[in-house]
């Protein structure tokens, strides 16, 4: 299951950040191109702009600009994503603070510890964010079995709690957890400290 961030049919999607940086222009600049439909894009679900390499190729050589062969060639991994909670709603209002952040990703869920047990050792994902109290198997043994696991022990784990009192933040943290963040969540710095353990995951992937 991707979202809407993803890869489609195969095909190569930019962000405006990106083709800005490519431009050498800012980000409003992309936005007055899309704007006037100079650069052709479409908007996601979280209001974000994506366009096509074949586009972003089409636009250049209208406007005689460089076409740089290694930025088309360049791999971009879609990173991936898996929100576990028994709660329907905290794992849609995670969704909708991941499908916010300019970045491809691939959002996949889990209802409980067992579940994400299974799609973890399947999915390799980059970040897991997990509540504390689940049924089944609860963050601690889920966060304990992601680093006991040779294939999965570099996987980033944010763990959300509404419960921090017992010694429970502490007891993440002990058993591994990259980042115990509280209930109700601080929604900007949330989308911050993701964004960091994601840039993290790919610095680590490509060191190893």
């Amino acid at each position: 299951m991707s979202n809407e961030n993803g890869n489609e049919n195969g095909r190569r999607f930019f962000t405006t950040s990106e083709i800005a940086r490519y431009c050498a222009v800012t980000n409003d600049g992309v936005l007055k191109w899309i704007k006037s439909s100079k650069l052709r894009a479409f908007s996601t679900p979280g209001g974000h702009y994506r366009i096509s390499a074949e586009d972003f190729r089409a636009f250049l050589e209208r406007f005689d600009m460089p076409v740089d062969e290694s930025f088309f060639r360049g791999s971009r991994k879609e990173r991936t994503v898996l929100v576990v909670d028994d709660e329907r709603d905290i794992r849609d209002i995670v969704r909708r603070l991941l499908e916010e952040l300019d970045v491809d990703l691939k959002i996949e869920e889990a209802q409980d510890g067992y579940e994400a047990g299974i799609k973890i050792g399947n999915l390799q994902p980059d970040l897991v964010i997990m509540d504390l109290m689940m049924p089944k198997v609860d963050g601690f043994q889920l966060c304990r079995s992601i680093r006991e696991n040779d294939e999965t022990r570099g996987v980033k784990v944010l763990a959300i709690t509404a419960f921090p009192e017992q010694d429970n933040v502490k007891k993440m943290y002990d058993a591994g957890a990259d980042l115990c963040l509280i209930k109700p969540l601080q929604l900007e710095h949330f989308k911050l400290e993701v964004m960091r353990l994601l840039n993290e995951a790919t610095r680590d992937r490509a060191a190893s």
